[in-house]
């Protein structure tokens, strides 16, 4: 046989890809999936539906559905107050398709790249795939920035920041001054700041989401990642996209194109209609989050030696527990007992003693998963 090349390798050796080939037991509660239970709103899939009777089935423009790209432009103006054109968006498969976009186009071999730790663990492969090392900086004890220990970690090699916001896996929303010192600490270093907003619909007890776009000052050095996925329950349909200046977006282009050549064109149009309709869908979903998510709250609080932070915005919680037993450990005997969980040290050395609980399951399943885990974890102690 072949030997795989060692960006491969490196790719094999993490948490994250070892769970994505993981095979779930029969009759397994998931509650470690990322993913809305609901199916897309139906005036989404009918757009799609119509746009392939339309024949909107031929090669897409390289950056993106031109009424997608006004689409998300006025969306941003409606949700945040900013200006910005056509030619500062471009659509990618996926959130994922931007991150890797964002590493191939501005990383060489041995640059660094500052990612939160625990942070969202597709940051860390894309940036050691493409020739870079992930540097992680540790959170505060209720997992928010601590902007000193972001600072000691810059390096001369030191190219971009990497961090999801609300994050995937704490649940932690950042507040309008953390936002704006990292902006200053990025500015003051030339880096170019990512800010994953995938789950920026998704914040709760009337918290006030505020976006890096909304710091005019970064417009020049920062990327504003987002995606479909989470807000609309449009997982499979893998529409993301970037917004950034026309500068930083011309090689984010070139190397997207070189990946895929477009993104799916039916899936465009039916994001415009999502973009552009009536919004009630995704204040629905956002409305049942919020019951599962204080339901969940509750069933942690009811655990002996489990505490949890409060989930301020996406459909996590990251607990820890106090058990002899490592994150990893901890999770393969949940697996065993029915109820699958995700890894923290998946998402950093600093997720150790911690586990990610999603709660995008149906209501039923999380009520019976949550008996299991009580019941697995009291059986440890």
């Amino acid at each position: 046989m072949f030997r795989v090349s060692d960006r491969i390798e490196r790719m094999q050796g993490s948490e994250r890809m070892q769970w994505l080939a993981f095979i779930a037991p029969k009759g397994a509660i998931r509650l470690s999936i990322g993913e809305p239970d609901f199916p897309t709103p139906i005036h989404i899939k009918q757009a799609a539906t119509q746009a392939m009777q339309n024949n909107f089935t031929y090669y897409g423009a390289r950056n993106g559905d031109e009424e997608l790209r006004q689409a998300i432009c006025f969306s941003l103006k409606r949700d945040y107050g900013v200006e910005r054109k056509p030619e500062n968006v471009l659509v990618t498969t996926g959130g994922i398709g931007g991150i890797n976009a964002v590493c191939a186009t501005y990383l060489n071999p041995g640059d660094e790249a500052l990612v939160l730790d625990p942070g969202y663990s597709a940051y860390g492969v894309s940036v050691s795939f493409f020739g870079g090392r992930p540097v992680p900086v540790p959170l505060t004890d209720t997992f928010h920035l601590d902007l000193r220990e972001i600072e000691n970690r810059i390096s001369k090699r030191t190219k971009m920041i990497f961090l999801s916001n609300p994050s995937n896996p704490t649940g932690a929303v950042l507040t309008e001054e953390e936002i704006r010192g990292l902006a200053g600490i990025a500015k003051e270093h030339n880096l170019i700041l990512i800010v994953d907003e995938v789950y920026h619909k998704l914040v709760y007890e009337g918290r006030r989401f505020f976006s890096i776009c909304q710091v005019d000052e970064m417009k020049d050095q920062a990327i504003l990642l987002n995606s479909f996925s989470k807000t609309y329950a449009m997982t499979g349909w893998r529409i993301g996209y970037l917004i950034a200046d026309a500068r930083i977006l011309k090689g984010l282009v070139l190397s997207h194109a070189s990946m895929v050549t477009c993104v799916n064109t039916i899936a465009q149009r039916a994001c415009v209609t999502a973009l552009t309709e009536s919004q009630d869908c995704v204040d629905a979903m956002r409305a049942e989050y919020n019951k599962r998510r204080k339901f969940v709250h509750k069933a942690l609080q009811g655990i002996e030696r489990i505490s949890a932070s409060p989930s301020e915005g996406t459909f996590y919680f990251f607990p820890r527990f106090e058990h002899k037993f490592t994150s990893k450990e901890t999770t393969d005997y949940l697996a065993e007992k029915g109820i699958l969980v995700r890894s923290g040290t998946e998402f950093g050395e600093r997720g150790q003693k911690h586990f990610r609980i999603s709660y995008s399951a149906p209501f039923k399943l999380l009520e019976e998963g949550m008996e299991r885990l009580k019941k697995a974890l009291d059986e440890l102690a």
